[in-house]
Parts: structure tokens; C-alpha cells; sequence
């Protein structure tokens, strides 16, 4: 197997599939970052299984689904006007390369050692030039691992010195074990702490997700699929014991975003129901 092969071998399913979701999506820098795996994940899931369950528009497409979850953590980050962004789990999103070279925003990726290899690496083979140096050492890559007790520690010495961070996180809250959740919550609160910046992450809540019916069921059903039936843990029961858990890790102000009421800002979101929520917790 070629270096290049087992880089891209050795990262989740759900990262390939969502790198060339965004760029079906045609958003910016997207095409960096796609695979052919991910080509060929999203496209079976496409023709076969996901068509076969949707049913007169009541359901979201994945990409549909994960478009509005990243569209409204882009408008949500627009508005706090951040200086300095920290994205743990970053995997192949493209945000770091849009804030960087578009807006001159120190962006920080975090993950795993493997995976940030395998970005720097695409990065090298496919950005131009010109891309790259302005680029330049906005942005940068660090390897930490969310579940380890010195995160908190480690995530606030790298935000150091910033008047505006907000640390975002992507599709990852929802892999972690309520315990995982509640610690990754706290130890991001610490960091954020001396400049009372923000956390801005997607959540699902149980009882929206009944209310939902059919399209959250086929939806979980489809992450359960591209993750090799893992799935995503159990949500909260509830905006009240999810915002109690944000407040006991140290929170100040807490708020949430809902897709179909972001629909006259966000052009985008029209017409497609998502059960996701986004929250910008302040520290």
C-alpha cells in the first residue's frame, strides 16, 4: 500500500464522506480536501440506501443535513468576529483554509496525529503557491487528543494572548460518552476562561428528535452506515439538561441556533427540516 494510500486508509469514514460532501456542496476550498474515497462513500449512500428511504422531501439528504450544520456554524462564527479559532476534531474541514487565507484569522486545527498528516499533506500536493503563503503560519496544526485530563490545560495555553476565541467543534460532541461530553465541556470552558471567548458546537437533543420522527431515525441510521454501525451516542434528553450540563461546566450565557428559524439569513436552509441545534456557550 503506497504512504498516501495508508494515510487516507487510516482516517474515519465519516471525514472522507464529509470533506466531499462540502465540496459537492461547492463551498470554498472544499476540493482540497476531498478523497475518492469520500466520493464513493457519499455516492453509494446517494443511489442506494438513502434513496430508498426518503420519502416526498420529508427527509433530509445527508448532505442536505450536514450542509445546514455547517452553514450555520460559519454564520454563528461571523457573528462573534473571532481573532484566533481553535477547531478540535477538525479532520478535512475547510474552514481552517477559508479563515486563514480569506480573512487573515489565526486558525488552529486540532486532532489526532495521523489525521493532521494526512491534511498538511493534501494541503502540500494540492493547494497552489499562492494559497500557501497566505496561509502562511496562520494556519497550524496540533496534535491533542480531547479525552486526555490535560486538554483543557494544553487547548488554553494555545489561545493565549487572543481577545476573541471561539473554539469550535464539528460532529464530534455526539461521538462522545456523556461522560467524554461533559469533561470535553469543562476543560474548554477552562481554556476559554481568561478572555471569555466562546464554544460553538452542534448538539441533538432527544425530544427534538422525536418530534422529528422519521427524518431523525433515518438520519442516525445513515451515520450508523458510514460509521460501521457505531453511530452516535445518546443526546441529551433536553435543552434544559443539556443547558444545566453547560452551566455546571462554567458557562455564562448560553445560545442556540435552530436551522428552519435561520432561514431568512441563511438562504441555504430553505425548505429542508434539520433536528440539528447549534450552541455558542460563552465562557
Amino acid at each position: 500500500m503506497s504512504p498516501a494510500r495508508d494515510r487516507h486508509e487510516r482516517i474515519a469514514p465519516t471525514a472522507h464522506f464529509t470533506a466531499y460532501t462540502w465540496h459537492h456542496l461547492g463551498l470554498p476550498y472544499a476540493h482540497l480536501y476531498a478523497t475518492a474515497r469520500g466520493a464513493r462513500l457519499f455516492w453509494a449512500l446517494r443511489l442506494t440506501i438513502e434513496w430508498s428511504v426518503r420519502v416526498r422531501g420529508a427527509v433530509p439528504t445527508m448532505a442536505q443535513y450536514l450542509g445546514h450544520r455547517h452553514r450555520v456554524i460559519d454564520w454563528t462564527l461571523d457573528r462573534h468576529a473571532p481573532d484566533r479559532i481553535a477547531e478540535i476534531g477538525a479532520g478535512l474541514s475547510r474552514r481552517g483554509t477559508t479563515w486563514a487565507a480569506d480573512r487573515g484569522v489565526r486558525y488552529l486545527e486540532i486532532d489526532l496525529p495521523h489525521m493532521l498528516a494526512a491534511k498538511r499533506a493534501l494541503i502540500e500536493e494540492r493547494a497552489p503557491a499562492a494559497l500557501r503563503e497566505r496561509l502562511g503560519e496562520r494556519l497550524s496544526h496540533h496534535a491533542l487528543d480531547v479525552v486526555d485530563p490535560r486538554f483543557g490545560e494544553r487547548l488554553g495555553a494555545l489561545l493565549e494572548g487572543a481577545e476573541r476565541p471561539a473554539v469550535v467543534a464539528e460532529g464530534l460532541l455526539g461521538y462522545l460518552t456523556l461522560p467524554q461530553r461533559v469533561a470535553l465541556l469543562t476543560s474548554v470552558r477552562a481554556a476559554l476562561a481568561p478572555s471569555g471567548g466562546v464554544f460553538v458546537f452542534d448538539s441533538h437533543l432527544a425530544d427534538a428528535q422525536a418530534a422529528v420522527g422519521r427524518a431523525s431515525q433515518v438520519l442516525r441510521s445513515l451515520i450508523g452506515v458510514l460509521t460501521r454501525g457505531q453511530g452516535v451516542r445518546d443526546p441529551f434528553p433536553d435543552a434544559a439538561t443539556a443547558e444545566s450540563a453547560y452551566r455546571a461546566a462554567g458557562f455564562t450565557r448560553i445560545e442556540r441556533f435552530e436551522p428552519l428559524a435561520l432561514q431568512d439569513e441563511i438562504p441555504e436552509l430553505a425548505r429542508v427540516y434539520s433536528p440539528v441545534n447549534i450552541y455558542k456557550l460563552t465562557a
